[in-house]
């Protein structure tokens, strides 16, 4: 496989896509760039025990350190390969265009580069030459041309939608099935894969049609659980617990309701990776930066929002949010997993996010 290539064709490839050079990831879909990623890196690694692989942060690694990691070798001194991906890497290539031009030219043959950017503009000498001899990968949404607009190709994303329940969660969605996940996700392909996971669970004892889609994704129960969500993160147990006791009362399975918290929570703690980070470097912390590279948006108020809600958290609790998920799960899976035992489970994550508990109320 070879040119540029949208991530649907590169995720269902059959054939590794590439070994070796530059790889440009790019588009708005941070979720595709990681399966992206993630399919690149199952496919040239393979049973190689010698494969080896690092992950750059592009404002603040420089050229030397790239190159450094792309001629090093592996640690017993054979021949595998190396995949050195840079994230965020909008600035890193401005910086140094004509060196990853260079390289382009003469690629590394036993080392993949993967760039991951949000813009890359087809006119420019990187982007013709590497559609010509390399690989590069569109993650943004498809779209179709409609006079000026561009509009999403709802009939290419269901068709994925389709595969991915299959393939993924062993379970098929009818046929308006996917054109309610697009409408009531927007087209959020995060929110999409979080809500074909919540239907897998209600597949496996009964048949989902439209309708039941319909009451499982969108509809009172899942903007509720967005109010208990945002309610316990500003540290109101009561009401948090209040919006919880009307899911469960209704039918709502508490791991279902998990798996939508997972994927708000799980924001919370990629900022907090992403400016331990900063510290670590020694550099000055980015707050919306790595907010928005969690998945927070800049419209709507999301950013002010999520920054007063990790303030309200702080430090130390969300830096143990993976670890509640974790054990939450587990605990659904096994000890909890009958309905009226999972509440408390579910209860337990609201209760210790309040601001009761939070560092300042305990001082």
């Amino acid at each position: 496989m070879s040119g540029t290539v949208h991530a649907f064709d590169l995720i269902h490839q059959t054939v590794p896509p590439l070994q070796s050079g530059v790889c440009p990831v790019f588009g708005s879909e941070r979720f595709l760039k990681k399966l992206v990623i993630k399919t690149l890196l199952d496919s040239i690694a393979g049973d190689d025990a010698e494969f080896s692989s690092v992950q750059l942060d592009g404002p603040k690694t420089t050229w030397a350190a790239v190159n450094d990691e792309l001629s090093m070798s592996t640690l017993f001194g054979g021949s595998g390969l190396k995949l050195v991906v840079i994230d965020d890497a909008d600035s890193f290539v401005k910086e140094h265009r004509s060196q990853l031009e260079k390289l382009v030219e003469n690629p590394p043959t036993d080392g993949l580069l993967i760039l991951v950017v949000d813009s890359w503009a087809a006119n420019t000498k990187l982007y013709k030459r590497i559609d010509k001899t390399g690989l590069q990968v569109d993650c943004d949404p498809p779209h179709i041309k409609r006079g000026k607009n561009k509009p999403p190709d709802e009939a290419k994303i269901a068709k994925w939608l389709i595969s991915r329940a299959r393939t993924e969660y062993d379970f098929e969605l009818p046929m308006a099935g996917p054109a309610i996940l697009i409408e009531l996700t927007e087209c959020n392909f995060g929110r999409m894969e979080q809500e074909l996971a919540k239907l897998a669970l209600y597949a496996a004892d009964q048949t989902l049609d439209n309708q039941r889609i319909r009451e499982i994704v969108g509809g009172w129960p899942a903007q509720t659980m967005w109010n208990a969500i945002d309610s316990a993160t500003d540290g109101d147990a009561g009401v948090a617990l209040g919006f919880l006791d009307q899911l469960l009362r209704s039918g709502e399975h508490p791991l279902a309701l998990l798996g939508q918290m997972s994927w708000s929570l799980r924001r919370y703690a990629e900022v907090f990776e992403l400016t331990r980070r900063d510290v670590r470097d020694g550099q000055k912390v980015d707050l919306n930066r790595a907010l928005e590279q969690a998945g927070f948006r800049r419209w709507g108020g999301e950013l002010d929002n999520a920054s007063r809600r990790l303030k309200q958290l702080g430090r130390e609790r969300v830096s143990q949010i993976n670890r509640w998920l974790l054990d939450a799960d587990l605990a659904l899976k096994g000890t909890h997993s009958k309905p009226e035992r999972g509440r408390l489970v579910l209860e337990e994550m609201f209760v210790k996010m309040s601001r009761e508990l939070s560092p300042a109320a305990r001082r």
